[in-house]
C-alpha cells in the first residue's frame, strides 16, 4: 500500500465513522457500516453497506423514509474528501 493510498484509507475511515456516529444519533435500530474499495481507484468501487439491528427496524426506517437521509448523510462526509460512493445498500444484521 502505497502512502497516498494510506492517507486516503484514514480519511475514508474518518469520514466514515463520523457518518455513522451521526446516523447512531438519529436513527434508532440503526447498527453500523462498512465499505468495501479498491484504493486504487476509489472513485469507481467504493461500496458502502449500512446494516440495521433487524428486519423489523430497517423496516421501520424505510416506512418513515429514513433511508434517503442516511443516504445524503454519507454522502456529504463523503463530499469533504471528494469521493462519491458507487452503491450505498441497507441490510438487516443476521447474527
Amino acid at each position: 500500500m502505497t502512502k497516498t493510498e494510506k492517507l486516503l484509507d484514514k480519511s475514508l475511515r474518518k469520514m466514515l465513522t463520523i457518518a455513522c456516529e451521526n446516523i447512531k444519533d438519529d436513527c434508532s435500530g440503526f447498527a453500523y457500516l462498512t465499505h468495501d474499495v479498491n484504493l486504487k481507484k476509489p472513485a469507481s468501487s467504493l461500496q458502502i453497506s449500512c446494516y440495521f439491528i433487524d428486519e423489523l427496524a430497517l423496516s421501520e426506517a424505510n416506512s418513515k423514509q429514513q433511508l434517503p437521509a442516511l443516504e445524503s448523510e454519507i454522502k456529504a462526509q463523503l463530499a469533504v474528501i471528494n469521493i462519491k460512493p458507487q452503491a450505498i445498500s441497507f441490510l438487516a444484521d443476521s447474527l
